[in-house]
């Protein structure tokens, strides 16, 4: 059982006596599992306890007769166990409708002056908060279709999650600094790898670079290595895309190169026109050949799909660098031209999508 399923059974009273009383124990004796547990219960408390409960209700009320009539009875959870397996996907919409209020309300709240800065901090965390009741809700619906991911089956959520690309078809990978800096341990995953451990080979903080090995490359080493890295520099109103892991599955954005410079006319990277978010971190980004022009870094929270990416270039400046001539060899980029070249989009993105990984780091 995962822990927020375990925390949701210990709220609710789905646990017997003998099974709480464990749990009570482990509260005690393990602080680390004790905080979970807090911070899960602090999101459920939220949810009853705001002012938009009312509103939700009315919507929830609405989705129940909608499915059911308008003479269903409404029951407790856990009072049928079977409701859940019958009606899956109404309890799912009303997860999802609940999570939305949190998100809503947060953004109420954060409007103005000092108010806004005070809540920035609250965001953030609701966000963490939130990843956590999603893996309660992917849950459930596991439990509905009985289909369960097997690269996540019984393993504890990450603290943070995002994306990463491979350099070379040896294992090599390149993601965000910001993710991983002071990681305990780091697994990537994707369509094809099943879950692997990685090894932190070199970073470069300044430019937000880590790059890292992947333990067990088997599912993919024989595979064509798709990307091709751009020596020169791209033009704005390039289009461009990239495959990122905002979610669980890997997701397309696309749009143009906007600016030349970053943020703060931040010449070390571009500003980009695609809707990047909290997962895409790490991810690449390509032009419409397939070349990678540089590494999605992040966007800026004042403005609508505004995001910037660490130039590919620096990429290189960075293995330049290294003094390990050995890794330096191993980490030699394709600058020929791209495989990718000439392909229509959604073929583009087949042969990139084992090369692609969703980023999962751990931390004390």
């Amino acid at each position: 059982m995962r822990a927020t399923e375990l925390f949701d059974s210990y709220i609710f009273g789905g646990l017997s006596t003998e099974e709480k009383q464990e749990f009570e124990t482990r509260i005690k004796t393990d602080s680390e599992f004790a905080s979970a547990f807090d911070k899960h219960k602090t999101i459920i408390e939220s949810i009853n306890q705001h002012e938009q409960r009312a509103n939700l209700k009315q919507i929830l009320s609405t989705i129940h007769k909608q499915e059911f009539g308008s003479d269903a009875k409404i029951i407790s959870i856990k009072e049928e166990k079977n409701f859940i397996k019958e009606h899956g996907k109404t309890f799912a919409v009303a997860a999802s409708v609940a999570v939305i209020a949190v998100i809503s309300t947060v953004m109420v709240l954060s409007t103005g002056g000092y108010l806004l800065k005070q809540q920035s901090n609250a965001i953030t965390d609701l966000k963490r908060d939130v990843t956590e009741l999603k893996y309660s809700q992917d849950a459930i619906i596991e439990g509905i279709t009985g289909a369960t991911n097997k690269r996540n089956k019984n393993y504890a959520p990450a603290n943070i999650e995002g994306t990463g690309f491979a350099l070379n078809n040896k294992g090599y990978f390149i993601t965000s600094y910001h993710m991983v800096k002071n990681a305990d341990s780091v697994f990537v995953t994707n369509s094809v790898l099943d879950r692997a451990s990685a090894k932190l080979v070199a970073s470069e903080p300044t430019l937000d670079i880590a790059i890292y090995k992947i333990d067990n490359i088997d599912a993919i080493k024989d595979l064509t290595f798709p990307f091709s890295f751009k020596d020169n520099t791209s033009e704005i109103g390039d289009k461009i895309f990239t495959l990122g892991y905002p979610r669980r599955d890997a997701v397309y954005g696309e749009g143009a190169l906007s600016a030349m410079t970053g943020f703060n006319n931040d010449t070390t990277m571009y500003q980009i026109s695609i809707p990047v978010n909290p997962g895409n971190s790490g991810g690449p980004l390509m032009d419409e050949q397939g070349n990678i022009i540089g590494v999605i870094r992040g966007k800026q929270s004042s403005a609508e799909a505004t995001g910037f990416a660490v130039k590919a270039n620096f990429i290189k400046q960075t293995i330049e660098k290294l003094e390990n001539d050995s890794l330096k060899k191993d980490l030699s980029l394709v600058t020929k031209r791209s495989n990718l070249k000439g392909l229509k989009r959604s073929e583009q993105i087949k042969k990139i999508q084992p090369f692609v990984f969703n980023v999962m780091v751990y931390k004390k």
